[in-house]
Formats: structure tokens, sequence, C-alpha cells
């Protein structure tokens, strides 16, 4: 059985590893700042691009929120394990069993 914690570590585990594929290197650490590891705002959107096709938020009201939130995100705190939280919040936490 799954519980929270295991979800949202995968959740980070996949944004860490989108922002390091973005940056051509390893993934990131769960606090490590984007921006420090040498993003920018056009890598910043090519990371929020590939995690909102990743989620598929369905409808286009829940695309734009998403989106919006993440934006909103990157620029306050551009670590993997917040931008999860933003995922986690938008989407609800899905539990295996």
């Amino acid at each position: 059985m799954g519980t929270m914690t295991d979800d949202i570590g995968e959740l980070m585990s996949v944004v860490a590893h989108t922002m390091g594929d973005v940056l051509l290197r390893a993934p990131l650490a769960p606090t490590e700042d984007f921006f420090d590891c040498g993003g920018d705002s056009m890598r910043a959107v090519e990371v929020l691009s590939r995690l909102i096709e990743r989620y598929e938020p369905v409808g286009e009201d829940a695309v734009e929120r998403l989106r919006s939130e993440l934006l909103t995100a990157i620029f306050d705190d551009a670590s993997p394990a917040a931008l999860a939280s933003v995922i986690v919040d938008h989407r609800g936490v899905e539990v295996e069993t």
C-alpha cells in the first residue's frame, strides 16, 4: 500500500528529473533552486510545459489554473519540493492501495 509521503516523494522526483533534463544535468535535490543551478525564464517555461503535459489536467480551465499556479511558484521558490507541492494541491494526492 502506498502512502501520501510516497506519492509526494514520487512527484518531487519527477520534478527534480524534469528540471535536471532541461538543465542538461543530474536531477536537482528537493530543495535545490532551479535558477541557482543555471536555469533562466525560458528554461523555466520548458519545465512548466513538461510538467503540465505529464499531469494533463482535464479541461482548459484546469490547465490554465495549473499553469498559473506553477508559474507563480517557480518564481517564489524554484525547488522541486515547491513545484511538487503545487501539483499535489492542484490535483490532490492519489494514494495507491
